[in-house]
C-alpha cells in the first residue's frame, strides 16, 4: 500500500466506508498471507502416518519379514490450520500385518483437528508351502514342505512360518502343491480311535495298576479321552501318552 493511499484513508470521514474493490484487495492479501504461513504441511502429515504404520507393522510382522509403507497424496483442497506443536499419530484397533491401514493424525492443541491417512503396507515374509500334493490323513515330512516368500496381506486365511510346526502332522483334507499351509489344515496324528482297545494306567510313580479298556473316542497324544474299563465296565477319563496309553486322572 502506497503512502498516498494511506493518507487518503486517514482523511476519510467517520462512517465513510472503503471502496468495495479495495476491501476485496485487502482481504485477498490477508488470506494469501495466511495460506502461505499458517496452513499445516501435508507432507509432514504423510511422514507421521507412514512412521506410525511402519512401527505398528514391524511389531506385528514375523521375524525376518520386510516391511514397506506408502501413502497417497492428501487432497490439496484440505486446508488445516498449522498446529502449534508437532502433530501426533495414533493407530486404529486390531490391526494385522499388511494391507491398508487408516492412521490417525491429530493436533493436540489449538487449533484442534484430526484426520485419517490411508497407508498401504506390504509385509513380505517366508511362509510354509506344501511342496507336493498330499491326500487327507497323510502325515507330512520335511520333504513335503518348503518356505516361500509372500505378501502377508494376501493371506487372509492365515499362514505358518516354521517347518517343524507342520512336520509329522496329518492333513485334515487333500491339499494341492503350492498351497500355503495354515494350522486349520493339519492336526496331530491320532494314536487312538473309537472302539480300539487301549492300555489304561492308573496311579503314579511305582504305585500303578493297568488294564485293558475300550476307547470311546478318537485322540492324539496329549488329548483327553474317555474309556470304558473292560474289567469293571466303569467309564473313566484320562490323557493319551506318547505310547498310546491312557493315563487316568487321580
Amino acid at each position: 500500500m502506497t503512502m498516498s493511499q494511506t493518507s487518503r484513508f486517514r482523511h476519510l470521514k467517520l462512517g465513510q466506508s472503503l471502496p468495495i474493490w479495495l476491501c476485496g484487495l485487502a482481504l485477498f492479501g490477508a488470506a494469501s498471507h495466511s495460506a502461505a504461513t499458517e496452513l499445516q504441511d501435508h507432507q509432514q502429515l504423510r511422514d507421521l502416518a507412514e512412521a506410525k504404520a511402519l512401527e505398528l507393522s514391524r511389531d506385528q510382522a514375523p521375524n525376518g519379514a520386510s516391511v514397506s509403507v506408502r501413502t497417497s497424496s492428501i487432497d490439496p483442497r484440505l486446508r488445516l490450520a498449522a498446529c502449534a506443536v508437532e502433530p501426533e499419530a495414533f493407530s486404529p484397533q486390531n490391526i494385522r500385518p499388511g494391507g491398508t491401514l487408516s492412521i490417525g493424525v491429530r493436533c493436540p492443541t489449538s487449533p484442534s483437528w484430526s484426520l485419517y491417512v490411508p497407508v498401504q503396507v506390504e509385509v513380505a515374509a517366508e511362509v510354509l508351502v506344501l511342496a507336493t500334493g498330499r491326500a487327507r490323513g497323510e502325515a507330512l515330512s520335511a520333504n513335503d514342505l518348503r518356505l516361500e516368500r509372500q505378501d502377508l496381506s494376501r493371506l487372509n486365511g492365515g499362514y505358518m512360518t516354521d517347518i517343524e510346526d507342520a512336520q509329522d502332522m496329518v492333513l485334515r483334507r487333500a491339499v494341492r502343491p503350492g498351497t500355503v499351509l495354515t494350522s486349520s489344515m493339519i492336526e496331530r496324528p491320532r494314536l487312538i480311535q473309537r472302539g480300539q482297545r487301549v492300555r489304561l494306567i492308573a496311579g503314579a510313580g511305582s504305585l500303578t495298576v493297568s488294564g485293558e479298556a475300550e476307547a470311546l473316542g478318537d485322540a492324539a497324544e496329549g488329548d483327553r479321552v474317555r474309556v470304558r474299563s473292560l474289567a469293571s465296565r466303569r467309564i473313566v477319563e484320562g490323557v493319551v501318552d506318547a505310547q498310546g496309553h491312557v493315563r487316568a486322572d487321580g
